[in-house]
C-alpha cells in the first residue's frame, strides 16, 4: 500500500466487500465504492469530526454498558437460546442469576452491584501489559487467542482491548507496554510469505489510539514498509527500528522512525498467517532497549 500499485490493489479488494439488505441479493458480483464512502462520515447525533479529534474515546463503542447489563444478557439469551459446548456452564448460571434477580429488589440491588465492580475490574485489568503470558524479553500474548474454549475472562479482556481477535494460528498478536523509548533488533517475526502473510509493529498511546498526527505518517513499520524499501538495513544487516517522540537526526534512525506519543505507549506486533516458530513459542520477540 505505500506505493499507487499497492493501494490501487487494496482499494480494489476493499471494494469487493460491503453491507446491502438479503432482498437485494441478486445473481452476479456486486462492486462497492469504499473512497466515497469515507469521504461521507456519517457521525451520532452531537459528535462531529471536531470532537473525535478531540477526544477520540468519544466514538469508542461501549459493548457492554453496565447499567443495563441484566436487561442485555437475558435478551442475548432469549435469542439465542443454543450455545456451544464451552459455554454452556456460563449459560447456565447466567440464568439462574437472572432469575434470582427477578426474585427481589434487594437481589437484583446486589446483581448490580456486582455488574459495575466486575465491569471496572475488567478494564483495569485489561491492559496491553497485562493481557496474555510472557512469550520472552517482556512480550507477551494470549497463546488460545481466538480459540478460547471456557476462558472466558481471556476473552473478555481481548474485547475490551481488541475489536476481535483471529484464530492464533491465523494471527499471532504480540504485545508489548513501557514507558520508555527504544529500539528493536535481531531476527524479524517469521510468517508465510508464500501463503499471504505479513507482520506489522504498531504505536499506540497509553488509551490505545494511534497518533492522530504522526510527523512522518507512520503508525506502524513492517512487511509493507520492507517491501517498499522504505527501511535501512545496517552495514551487518540487522535492522534497527526506533521508538521516540522527538525526530532521530542519524540518518538510519530517522529512515527507521515509528514516532511514539509523548507520555506512555504500547506496542504491538500483529504477525499473520505466523510460521511455526512463533506458534510454537521457539522465536522469541527482540527485547525493546532504552538508549
Amino acid at each position: 500500500m505505500r506505493t499507487p500499485e499497492g493501494a490501487a490493489r487494496a482499494i480494489a479488494v476493499q471494494n469487493q466487500m460491503g453491507v446491502y439488505p438479503l432482498s437485494k441479493n441478486d445473481a452476479g458480483r456486486r462492486t462497492f465504492d469504499c473512497e466515497a464512502y469515507s469521504r461521507n462520515h456519517v457521525f451520532a447525533g452531537g459528535v462531529t469530526a471536531e470532537v473525535i479529534a478531540a477526544d477520540p474515546d468519544v466514538a469508542r463503542t461501549q459493548w457492554v454498558v453496565p447499567t443495563r447489563f441484566w436487561k442485555d444478557l437475558e435478551h442475548m439469551l432469549s435469542v439465542n437460546p443454543k450455545v456451544g459446548p464451552d459455554d454452556a456452564a456460563m449459560a447456565e448460571q447466567a440464568r439462574v442469576l437472572i432469575a434470582l434477580g427477578r426474585s427481589g429488589p434487594a437481589w437484583q440491588t446486589l446483581l448490580d452491584q456486582a455488574v459495575l465492580k466486575a465491569d471496572a475490574d475488567l478494564h483495569a485489568s485489561a491492559k496491553y501489559e497485562q493481557v496474555g503470558v510472557d512469550v520472552g524479553n517482556g512480550w507477551q500474548r494470549q497463546l488460545n487467542g481466538g480459540l478460547w474454549g471456557s476462558d472466558w475472562f481471556g476473552r473478555a479482556q481481548a474485547a475490551v482491548v481488541y475489536i476481535l481477535v483471529n484464530d492464533f494460528h491465523e494471527a499471532v498478536y504480540l504485545i508489548r507496554a513501557t514507558d520508555a523509548k527504544g529500539a528493536m533488533k535481531d531476527a524479524l517475526p517469521p510468517v508465510d510469505r508464500s501463503r499471504g502473510g505479513f507482520w506489522s509493529l504498531t504505536m499506540y498511546d497509553r488509551d490505545y489510539f494511534m497518533l492522530p498526527n504522526s510527523p512522518n505518517g507512520r503508525n506502524n513499520v513492517g512487511t509493507v514498509s520492507l517491501d517498499a524499501n522504505e527501511l535501512k538495513f545496517n552495514p551487518d544487516g540487522s535492522l534497527t527500528l526506533t521508538l521516540s517522540h522527538e525526530e532521530p537526526t542519524d540518518a538510519i534512525a530517522k529512515a527507521n522512525w515509528l514516532p511514539a506519543p509523548e507520555g506512555q505507549f504500547a506496542l504491538i506486533v500483529r504477525a499473520y498467517v505466523p510460521a511455526q516458530g512463533i506458534l510454537d513459542g521457539s522465536y522469541k520477540m527482540p527485547n525493546v532497549e532504552r538508549r
